[in-house]
């Protein structure tokens, strides 16, 4: 990488980047002599990076190789960047397939931080009355696709979410034991799908599944909204399941997932 010579060039900031890079692009944990080779950086200067973004949460060290992948910080930013890039654009019509063919509200969120942002919502007239819009944040333990995307964390970052989250009880029904919402992230696991049964509110079902990126990388969730007045859980857990894994497939596929790769994050 070409230096500058102008004094607002801060080359420990260059160096820190051009490791995150280069991790962030590696298929598999990134060692220190390899992350050094590839850059022509000396190993003492690449041990100081990567020890300073490891303790900043940008990298986490693997306890078994000893290589770098990324942190739950980079994790973070990483889905800051979709809600700019085209995943809007690429499940949009989809979304409206599916709720036209189901005639309930499907909707697209996104993880930030502790929370969720709804990026996209094809709204019916027959939902129950909750305000929800482009850009509204939900609580994660309370929403299918809240505990949809931290079902496929890292461990080490889900822990560390979970030790921040305040599980607060939004209804009779809210999830706010960690024991117990780990068990049932679990279950979303085996199963490929979460569900919500009148955990953010009363009278509101809803089932999830995860859309990935290349990578494999689980960066945003889908879900199907229903009152649960019209429709049981067992029918969620039916047709309604089946329908949104197969639509979240499809969005995927547009990101460049690819179901044969093998990944390690």
């Amino acid at each position: 990488m070409k230096r500058d010579l102008d004094r607002s060039f801060v080359e420990s900031i260059a160096k820190g980047m051009e490791v995150l890079s280069f991790v962030v692009h590696s298929q598999q944990a990134a060692g220190i002599t390899q992350i050094a080779r590839a850059l022509t950086l000396s190993i003492g200067s690449v041990q100081r990076v990567t020890n300073t973004l490891q303790k900043t949460g940008y990298l986490r060290k693997d306890k078994a190789t000893h290589g770098y992948t990324l942190g739950h910080k980079a994790w973070g930013l990483g889905l800051a960047i979709v809600k700019d890039f085209n995943l809007k654009r690429i499940a949009h019509p989809y979304l409206e397939a599916l709720s036209r063919e189901i005639g309930e509200t499907v909707n697209l969120a996104i993880f930030d931080g502790t929370g969720i942002v709804y990026v996209d919502r094809i709204k019916t007239e027959q939902i129950i009355n909750i305000n929800l819009s482009i850009g509204s944040r939900l609580p994660v333990h309370c929403t299918s696709m809240g505990k949809c995307m931290l079902a496929y964390l890292p461990e080490e970052v889900l822990e560390k979410l979970l030790d921040r989250i305040e599980m607060n009880p939004v209804t009779p029904r809210t999830i706010t034991d960690k024991g117990r919402l780990r068990k049932e992230l679990q279950t979303v696991r085996e199963r490929g799908f979460s569900m919500n049964n009148q955990e953010l509110e009363v009278g509101l079902r809803s089932v999830a599944a995860p859309v990935r990126d290349d990578t494999g990388m689980v960066i945003a969730a889908v879900n199907i909204a229903v009152p649960a007045s019209r429709v049981t859980q067992e029918e969620l857990l039916g047709t309604f399941a089946k329908r949104v894994v197969e639509v979240t497939r499809v969005i995927s596929e547009g990101m460049g997932y690819r179901v044969e790769k093998q990944y390690v994050r």
